[in-house]
C-alpha cells in the first residue's frame, strides 16, 4: 500500500487544474458542481452515475466540484462498482480516482454489495479519495476481496488521501480483504475526524509464513481494523468503534480495535474502542487500539518514497480508551493498547501514550 503514496501525490496538483464534465452533461439532479450550488445526487441511478463518470475517467476525477446527496440511497440489488479507483493495469493513470467533495448532508446510502476475487485497490462507497467525505452513514455494507494483491478495502471509503470526517458505519456489516481492511476506510495517509463504526465485522483473509523466524511486513494477512484497516500518516480525532476483528489465516501482521496500523502519525486523540479480536494461527502486531504505531525521529525520512512527512517524534496517542477481548494463541506483540512500533528506515518507530485507559482480557498471547 505504501509504495503507492509517492506516484499518488505527485499527480494531484496537476490534476486539480484539470478540465470536468460541463454542467449540460450532468446526468444528475441538478447543481452545477460549485460549492453555493452543488451537484445533487437524488437516486441509486445517479449514484451510479457519479461511480461511472469518475471510473471512466471522462470527468477527471471532478476537481474542486461539489456533491451532495439530497435523499436515502437503497443499492439493494445493484452490483456495485465503487467511485474512482487504482487502474492496476496502468498505475500512472489518476484520472479515474476521485478528488472532489461529497457530503452525505446526514443521509444514509444502504446495502452496499461487492465482491472480487480478481486484485483491487480501494474499494468502498468511494474507492479512490483524493477530496473530501463528510456527513455520511452507510448501512449495511457486504464487501469481500479475496485475491492476495488486494488492498484498501473499506466500508466507506477504499483508500483515503484527503479527508474524511462525521461518517457513520452502521447495521449489519462484513468487510473482508487481505491487506488495510476496515469499517470506514480500508488505507488511509489522511485526516480523518468524528467517524464511528456501531457494529462491524471485519475479516483478515489470507496467509504470512514466519517459518525462519523473521518477521516481515509482506503485505499479505496485514493490517485489520474497526474504523481504518492501515493508516501511514496524517492524525485522528474523536473515532469511536465497535465490533469485531477476525483474521482467517497463518500469522496476521497489524490487527486493532480502531486500526490494524496507525504508523507515522502525529496523533491519535480521543478515540475510543470496544472490539475483540481473533486470530487463531498466531499472529503479530495486536492491540486494542492499533496494533503497531509509532513515528521516525527524523520527520521527513519517507517523504521522497512515501509522501509522508511527520512533525511529532514520538507519534501521540493522547486520551484514548479502549475495552477488548483478544483470543490470540500463538501471537507475539500483543497490548491492551498497542502491540509495538515497526522497525522502519534502521530504527524502531517510537509512539507516546497519555491519558489512557484499557478494560478487558488476553488469552493466549506469547508476548
Amino acid at each position: 500500500m505504501k509504495k503507492l503514496l509517492s506516484m499518488l501525490l505527485a499527480l494531484c496538483l496537476m490534476l486539480a487544474m484539470c478540465a470536468v464534465a460541463s454542467a449540460e452533461a450532468s446526468p444528475f439532479a441538478g447543481g452545477a458542481g460549485t460549492e453555493d450550488d452543488p451537484w445533487q445526487v437524488a437516486t441509486a441511478e445517479q449514484l451510479l452515475a457519479l461511480a461511472e463518470t469518475v471510473n471512466d475517467g471522462s470527468a477527471q476525477g471532478y476537481p474542486g466540484q461539489f456533491f451532495v446527496l439530497t435523499e436515502d440511497i437503497d443499492l439493494a440489488g445493484i452490483d456495485w462498482q465503487p467511485i474512482g479507483h487504482m487502474d492496476l493495469e496502468d498505475m500512472g493513470n489518476y484520472s479515474c480516482m476521485f478528488f472532489g467533495t461529497f457530503d452525505g448532508q446526514g443521509h444514509t446510502i444502504s446495502n452496499v454489495t461487492f465482491n472480487s476475487d480478481y486484485p483491487v485497490c480501494g474499494v468502498g462507497v468511494i474507492g479512490m479519495n483524493l477530496g473530501e467525505v463528510k456527513n455520511l452513514t452507510v448501512e449495511n455494507a457486504q464487501i469481500r476481496c479475496t485475491d492476495t494483491f488486494s488492498m484498501a478495502i473499506g466500508g466507506v471509503v477504499g483508500y483515503n488521501m484527503g479527508v474524511v470526517h462525521d461518517v457513520t458505519l452502521t447495521g449489519t456489516n462484513d468487510i473482508a480483504g487481505v491487506n488495510a481492511t476496515g469499517g470506514i476506510c480500508g488505507g488511509s495517509t489522511g485526516t480523518m475526524w468524528n467517524c464511528t463504526v456501531d457494529g462491524a465485522t471485519i475479516h483478515v483473509l489470507g496467509d504470512n509464513d514466519f517459518s525462519d523466524g523473521r518477521i516481515i511486513q509482506c503485505d499479505v494477512a496485514e493490517c485489520g481494523g474497526l474504523i481504518i484497516g492501515g493508516s501511514f500518516g496524517g492524525t485522528m480525532d474523536n473515532c469511536t468503534a465497535k465490533g469485531t476483528v477476525i483474521a482467517e489465516g497463518n500469522e496476521p501482521v497489524g490487527l486493532g480495535g480502531i486500526a490494524g496500523c496507525l504508523e507515522m502519525m502525529d496523533s491519535v486523540t480521543n478515540c475510543s474502542a470496544d472490539v475483540e479480536i481473533t486470530s487463531a494461527q498466531g499472529g503479530h502486531a495486536i492491540g486494542g487500539l492499533c496494533g503497531y504505531s509509532g513515528t521516525h525521529s527524523v520527520g521527513d525520512i519517507a517523504l521522497a518514497t512515501e509522501g509522508v512527512k511527520t512533525t511529532k517524534y514520538p507519534g501521540i496517542i493522547d486520551n484514548c480508551s479502549v475495552t477488548v477481548k483478544m483470543n490470540v494463541p500463538g501471537a507475539t506483540h500483543v497490548g491492551g493498547l498497542v502491540g509495538t512500533g515497526l522497525y522502519y528506515y534502521g530504527e524502531e518507530t517510537a509512539f507516546q501514550i497519555r491519558n489512557c485507559s484499557v478494560n478487558g482480557e488476553i488469552i493466549g498471547a506469547v508476548t
